[in-house]
């Protein structure tokens, strides 16, 4: 039996923090996806199609979408495919997205309760192995669904003799009992890689798992592509198109053979995202001292990763971009409209959609060490300063030099009911002392 397993698509996901023209970039990224799957399934001549929940991002379905879905479904319907859906938090069967005015083709299987059914998947009319899966009726599934699932041999010892296929000899020369049994869920596995980043929504344990008698396990829910177990074989895909800068890497989904009951599957992963998020650190930056050079640097470096990792033919790049260490630019990196502004140089320079400045780990070519203990104003200010980094040292630096935190603000008025906080939030964090220590750069160093 040859499967497709996908989940967490998240079809007509918002994006509202994007600009209009990357929201809609990455919508068609969702859709794009499913129509390379489907290319994918029909090329490969799989048994099945299985998409492990969260298909939809939420009630919202464009009619654009809509359509889209309607067709892709409809060719795989034309190679004889049929596409099996459980529902996730995100589409749960009471609120499915489109569920007043989509109808489901015949060959789609849809799962949208907690009770597991299973259904038989068949090549040429005859059966290769079976599908049991259930899905979320609600967005927030507190059971482990994974326990009312039922052994598979009960499925096996119910068939008549001449229905079952020969037993297989899988990779390894073991002997199956005959046909594979794969479930499918929308679960967190207690445990998994990425399982703190999600809610914790029909937890599943993976003990139990093992357990159950399935000869591979296809889940959704977790975003991060990880195998938790290659006997029986229990995966996520993680979802086939990144949706933020923390979804990084190569995205897409699993091309899984199955030999026979009791054989290790084999698990290809199949990238498909046709849009890539990426973060960059570049470090090295002491002797870039002018935007043009700085460009250079990240530009090289970008270059050397995509040498290493080119993604596929016309992969589009957003990239969160975190310069590291001196730079002799770091008080103009300081400011908001810079930051913007040489983001969007540096994306039209490498042809990228889209990069986010970030600059918390860049700091001034000076390093106040050198100052703090000087005998002079300039050592006394850095060290005032960096009393000013905690609540207790912003109280007593307040009450001992009779600081009132409205004359240090200038025009801004000081909050009467915390003014060492007020203080803190004005000097803290090391912005107070780049501050006084590029205007010793500016000033040749002097006190």
């Amino acid at each position: 039996m040859r499967i497709l397993h996908l989940a967490d698509l998240h079809l007509d996901t918002l994006f509202a923090a994007r600009s209009p023209e990357l929201r809609d970039r990455l919508r068609e990224a969702g859709r794009e996806v499913l129509r390379r799957a489907v290319s994918l399934a029909i090329e490969r001549e799989v048994d099945g199609v299985l998409m492990a929940g969260d298909l939809f991002d939420g009630r919202r379905l464009s009619y654009r979408t809509e359509r889209f879905l309607l067709r892709e479904l409809e060719r795989l319907g034309e190679a004889g495919i049929p596409f099996l859906y459980c529902t996730g938090n995100h589409d749960p069967g009471q609120g499915i997205a489109g569920s007043g005015r989509i109808e489901w083709p015949d060959h789609v299987e849809l799962f949208d309760r907690p009770q597991p059914r299973t259904v038989e998947l068949r090549r040429d009319g005859e059966v290769v192995g079976t599908v049991t899966a259930a899905g979320h009726a609600v967005a927030h599934e507190a059971d482990d669904l994974s326990t009312r699932f039922p052994s598979p041999s009960s499925w096996r010892d119910s068939q008549p003799a001449e229905s079952g296929a020969p037993d297989a000899v899988g990779p390894e020369g073991q002997a199956g009992a005959g046909l594979p049994a794969v479930a499918m869920l929308h679960t967190q596995v207690t445990g998994a890689g990425g399982a703190a980043d999600h809610d914790r929504y029909a937890p599943s344990e993976l003990p139990n798992l093992r357990r159950a008698g399935y000869d591979y396990w296809a889940l959704g829910h977790i975003h991060l592509r990880e195998a938790l177990e290659r006997l029986p074989g229990i995966h996520y895909p993680g979802n086939p198109q990144g949706r933020s800068p923390r979804e990084t890497g190569a995205k897409g989904a699993l091309l899984v053979e199955l030999p026979g009951a009791g054989v290790a599957p084999s698990v290809e992963f199949v990238e498909l995202a046709p849009v890539r998020w990426e973060r960059l650190e570049v470090d090295g930056l002491r002797a870039a001292t002018t935007f043009d050079e700085f460009i250079g640097i990240v530009g090289d470096r970008w270059r050397e990763l995509r040498a290493e990792d080119p993604g596929l033919p016309g992969t589009q790049w957003i990239v969160r971009l975190v310069p590291v260490g001196a730079s002799p630019l770091a008080a103009e990196l300081d400011h908001p409209e810079s930051r913007r502004d040489l983001g969007d140089e540096i994306a039209r320079t490498l042809d990228l959609l889209g990069v986010e400045l970030r600059v918390e780990g860049i700091r001034s070519t000076v390093d106040p060490d050198q100052y703090r203990e000087r005998r002079d104003p300039a050592g006394l200010a850095l060290r005032l300063l960096a009393e000013a980094e905690s609540r207790e040292g912003t109280a007593a630096l307040i009450e001992r030099i009779g600081l009132d935190p409205a004359e240090l603000a200038g025009f801004r008025d000081a909050p009467e009911s915390d003014p060492s906080g007020y203080v803190r939030r004005l000097l803290g964090g090391g912005l107070g002392a780049r501050i006084l220590i590029e205007h010793f750069r500016r000033e040749g160093e002097s006190p």
